[in-house]
């Protein structure tokens, strides 16, 4: 069952998970100035499944043995990894990064109607609604408009991403409605990662020539950062949240992902910002605080009738 409303440290986690996934978008733009898309994809899952497996077996965990799991593995496999891992990286290619955020912003409001549509307990309501807009909002004004103005310029391309975030989604919410949410959380990522390295390595080199890339020293660095911070770790914060506290609020570190793509602009690469990039952060947060009033409202009027049903007393 769903928490009633998330703890402290859930509110972390999903702040760590923005920050890791915001720096994904700049390792993967290095990262392709000497590796080919399909190739990044493949060992980047392969690469990530040696690193959380590792940490199972010498945890002491072990994988699932029923088939109708792996079933559920596989195919989270190819829609939660091989598909938008290729997708984002083909994408970015041909569109810029943040066009591609905005693209990638799309998560939560796919994961709240998918969510509404396949769950029982999470359904849509209207401030949930009008914080994931809000967010989305804040997203827009933090990346600037005139990053819209891309919009047709390369419309395979951003059909691609947005494809992307739907998969994401959609695989997100599809976790949750069979039930994996419910295991181990090391072991979900891991059992995922091979499923998803088994399909994307064959794939690699029917599609692409691994063999004859010469990557650089620091394509190599980007690719482990991918491989070990933003798959394997990631891995470990997205399948918790999502058991805890549902698909619908782990999907808002969408709106995350761009603020701390700013934050480590400013850090690492000496990038400055207007004023208008901290106003958006606030309408940012606040559309994640507004999708969680009806979560607190609601169970206390429901409490609240029930204890007087019980009582006989009227509210």
């Amino acid at each position: 069952m769903l928490s009633d409303k998330p703890q402290p440290h859930q509110y972390v986690l999903l702040v760590m998970l923005g920050a890791i996934w915001g720096s994904s978008f700049f390792l993967i733009k290095v990262t392709l100035e000497s590796i080919t898309p399909v190739t990044l994809t493949a060992f980047r899952l392969f690469f990530a499944f040696l690193v959380l497996t590792s940490l199972m077996f010498i945890l002491g965990k072990r994988f699932p043995k029923d088939f109708k799991t792996w079933r559920y593995y596989v195919l989270i496999g190819i829609t939660g990894n091989i598909l938008p891992f290729v997708l984002i990286s083909w994408g970015e290619l041909h569109i810029t990064s943040g066009l591609a955020a905005i693209l990638m912003a799309v998560i939560p409001l796919t994961a709240l109607l998918i969510a509404h549509l396949w769950t029982d307990d999470e359904k849509m309501s209207l401030p949930k609604f009008i914080g994931t807009v809000i967010g989305f909002g804040g997203v827009v004004l933090l990346v600037g408009p005139e990053a819209l103005n891309g919009l047709g310029d390369s419309v395979l391309g951003q059909l691609a991403v947005a494809f992307a975030s739907f998969c994401y989604g959609a695989s997100s919410v599809f976790a949750r409605k069979v039930g994996l949410v419910k295991l181990d959380p090391i072991v979900n990522g891991s059992a995922i990662l091979l499923c998803a390295s088994l399909m994307a390595l064959p794939m690699a080199f029917i599609v692409e020539e691994p063999m004859s890339l010469e990557p650089t020293l620091i394509s190599v660095g980007a690719l482990l950062m991918l491989s070990i911070v933003s798959t394997a770790i990631a891995y470990i914060i997205l399948y918790y949240l999502l058991g805890a506290v549902g698909a619908s609020f782990t999907a808002l570190n969408n709106y995350l992902v761009p603020v701390f793509g700013m934050i480590w602009g400013f850090l690492f690469l000496s990038e400055r910002y207007e004023q208008e990039a901290f106003i958006a952060l606030a309408v940012i947060l606040l559309g994640i605080v507004v999708t969680q009033i009806k979560r607190r409202s609601a169970k206390r009027v429901v409490n609240s009738f029930a204890v007087n049903k019980k009582t006989g007393e009227e509210v």
